[in-house]
């Protein structure tokens, strides 16, 4: 009989190297469910509050991008993916805007298409987090569900695809992409769907911004 086994490195940006707290090798700091950033950039309290895996992942050469993902036994994914800003994104005085065209000339390519060639933006608009400017999307991600089945012992996990729900904010001088997913691994049923022409296509919103609550900003 299959398993389902927990694939944690697929919960950060693909491109990154993952380490769990249970492997003993993490970049930042997780204690009492807050998870501080290396450098101390930024802290975020955990939105699951059953010991989630907590995956975080650096690469200091693609503009010091860092992330941080929380999965739960579900399948249940909230993250934090974070870059400095080298100058991307128009000169527009439309923040928002700026901050999109960052998201698809940088933030996705570069934390996304590099590892997922196939993966792509299904839906993109402007958009508020906490009240600031931001940028909403949805992507599709084949094959990098956090959650994989696994037939036999020493198998490769078969994955099944990923929809992720987005919001891009900057603070100071950086950018930060905050996701979840939206195909919840364990509750999924064989028929789901999303569809990115329907009025509720955003209705993540809300979690993401809660999210974004959750983080406090230190540099």
């Amino acid at each position: 009989m299959n398993r389902i086994a927990l694939y944690a490195t697929v919960a950060l940006a693909p491109f990154l190297v993952a380490a769990t707290v249970t492997q003993g090798h993490f970049y930042g700091k997780y204690s009492d469910g807050i998870y501080t950033a290396p450098g101390k950039v930024f802290r975020v309290t955990s939105p699951f509050p059953d010991n989630p895996i907590v995956s975080d992942g650096r690469e200091p050469a693609n503009n010091n991008a860092g992330a941080v993902s929380f999965i739960d036994n579900a399948g249940r994914l909230m993250g934090v993916l974070y870059m400095d800003n080298k100058g991307g994104g128009s000169a527009s005085d439309d923040e928002a805007k700026r901050i999109g065209d960052w998201f698809r000339d940088t933030g996705f390519p570069r934390f996304f298409q590099v590892a997922i060639p196939d993966g792509k933006v299904l839906r993109d608009e402007p958009g508020t987090i906490g009240g600031n400017p931001a940028w909403i999307a949805v992507a599709h991600l084949p094959k990098a569900s956090p959650l994989g089945t696994i037939a036999r012992e020493g198998d490769e996990p078969r994955r099944n695809d990923s929809w992720r729900g987005m919001a891009v904010v900057q603070n100071g001088k950086r950018y930060y992409l905050l996701q979840t997913e939206l195909r919840v691994e364990k509750l999924a049923g064989p028929n789901w769907q999303y569809n990115e022409e329907a009025a509720d296509w955003n209705n993540f919103v809300p979690e993401l911004e809660a999210l974004y609550k959750r983080i406090e900003f230190l540099k």
